[in-house]
């Protein structure tokens, strides 16, 4: 699992990357500073949101709408050869946005989309080229998946972005007939989100060299479900099954459990094709990044889902055997030439842990979380193969968690933690002290690996996402910093050198 030996990194979403040189959200060149930050701290690996494409104006990096491809919204505009003009109206926006502490979605995704479809112009214009050659061939390599999602794409514009069910019939359903006339009447827009999809990947190469430059990994997040309205349920609804609805079973947290509405895979039918749609998802995802941190693990050994007749909820597959042999298939499939990280928080039967260690494959340990029977965990045996974190994307923030704990919460870690001994009393407010410790906790814990939020290391209050809510608080947090002077600036220098004397104490790579 962990040929890297013990090495530490950062958490941070590509939107959150703040470059003087972007329209006001992070894009593929903001990394560059970023991991020259990081040589300077000492860190190996980066963690990211998921790159996998989104409906045009929606800011979840978890609203794919395929589980293949990237996010136009990251391509870096100053990378196209083609070249990009602004109009006045733009520049004042891409101004507005620059200056905010904020992503501004409103004033990014127009700018942004005129400024591609003006550049894709441009390539067209050029006629037959080599860079065009290029592209066709690309095109022609990534058909497996690229020729449904970029139809998929250019209908849903069509149609208004009505769900593909709303579509015209022969289209909905996939007629052949029908699909050859769409492809035939929609052929620019078709190329279009091909090009999209071409220019990403190039641009995203170029941030893997950086990192690979850099002796630093790169982990991309793959969520374990595609929504209904993608290219994936559109293409293959044998696979992706939409008659029930996915979710968790009731706990401690939620009497009812939770209905996602999402569609489920039918592993069943999967397999009958010898899981090719599977095998392709993971070659790809690969492709992409060093490692992955595969969202909801437990979805592979078995998935809770509703219907009609049974609106509480089942398993499927519904006994205990069946759940532990399909989970370890489809990780030893998953993990096949890659590396893995299994989400596996939340409840977990012990059974989906105990395959996964046998695998060699590391779950989390997110340290407030990390108890048995109430009481917390030392960090210093948390299991070696796993990964350590102080939070996650959907976490409030380290300070944030310590200032706002119940006083027990935090008597308890002084207690239990080692580097937390000498505060006594606990203090209820997380100073540079407390802070320092926290994160010596994480960096100290025995798992082979630890990721730190960017907030977490430099001691900020602001989070990434509140689960459960809708507004503009979320998924807009943009580091205070421009990715340019990382390196050079007094203070984010400083913490550069704090964090990797803890990581070196740590005995971290």
């Amino acid at each position: 699992m962990t040929p890297h030996g013990r090495l530490s990194g950062i958490l941070q979403p590509t939107f959150s990357l703040r470059s003087a040189h972007d329209v006001g959200v992070g894009d593929f060149a903001g990394f560059d500073g970023l991991l020259a930050w990081m040589q300077l701290a000492g860190q190996k690996l980066l963690m990211v949101l998921p790159l996998l494409p989104t409906a045009p104006g929606d800011s979840s990096p978890y609203s794919t709408r395929s589980a293949f491809g990237l996010n136009p919204l990251f391509i870096h505009l100053g990378w196209l050869p083609e070249g990009v003009i602004f109009t006045d109206a733009e520049k004042q926006a891409i101004d507005q946005a620059r200056a905010s502490k904020h992503v501004r979605y409103d004033l990014v995704f127009p700018v942004k989309n005129a400024a591609l479809e003006r550049a894709f112009a441009a390539f067209e214009a050029q006629g037959p080229s080599a860079r065009a050659r290029e592209f066709d061939h690309w095109a022609l390599d990534n058909r497996g998946w690229l020729d449904g999602y970029a139809l998929y794409a250019a209908l849903s514009e069509a149609f208004t972005r009505k769900p593909w069910w709303e579509w015209p019939t022969g289209l909905a359903t996939r007629d052949p007939k029908a699909l050859e006339v769409a492809r035939s009447e929609h052929r620019k827009r078709v190329r279009y989100h091909q090009w999209l999809q071409w220019v990403a990947e190039a641009q995203w190469s170029k941030v893997r060299a950086q990192a690979k430059s850099r002796g630093i990994l790169l982990c991309g997040d793959e969520p374990f479900i595609i929504g209904q309205d993608s290219a994936d349920c559109w293409c293959w609804p044998q696979y992706l099954r939409r008659d029930k609805r996915l979710g968790v079973p009731p706990d401690d947290f939620s009497a009812e459990g939770q209905d996602w509405g999402l569609p489920y895979f039918d592993f069943e039918a999967l397999e009958k094709d010898g899981d090719a749609w599977l095998k392709l998802r993971a070659k790809k995802a690969a492709a992409t990044y060093d490692v992955r941190r595969i969202d909801h693990a437990v979805g592979y050994f078995r998935q809770y889902v509703r219907d009609a007749e049974r609106p509480r909820g089942f398993f499927i597959p519904g006994e205990e055997p069946q759940q532990q042999a399909r989970g370890e298939k489809n990780f030893k499939l998953l993990a096949d030439g890659a590396g893995i990280v299994a989400e596996d928080l939340g409840v977990i039967p012990r059974f989906v842990r105990d395959t996964l260690a046998r695998l060699g494959l590391p779950g989390y340990q997110v340290m407030r979380w990390s108890r048995e029977d109430g009481v917390y965990r030392d960090p210093r045996h948390y299991p070696e193969v796993s990964l350590v974190t102080t939070g996650t994307h959907d976490t409030e923030t380290l300070v944030a968690w310590w200032n706002n704990a119940p006083a027990w919460e935090r008597e308890t870690v002084c207690r239990v933690w080692p580097e937390m001994h000498r505060f006594s009393p606990p203090p209820e407010r997380c100073s540079p002290e407390v802070h320092e410790a926290l994160v010596q906790a994480a960096l100290n814990a025995q798992s082979a690996w630890c990721i730190l939020p960017w907030q977490d290391v430099f001691g900020e209050t602001e989070r990434v996402n509140t689960p459960g809510t809708v507004g503009d608080q979320n998924w807009t947090y943009r580091m205070r910093t421009e990715v340019e002077t990382l390196c050079t600036a007094d203070d984010t220098r400083r913490v550069a050198a704090w964090l990797a004397r803890l990581t070196h104490e740590g005995r971290r790579a």
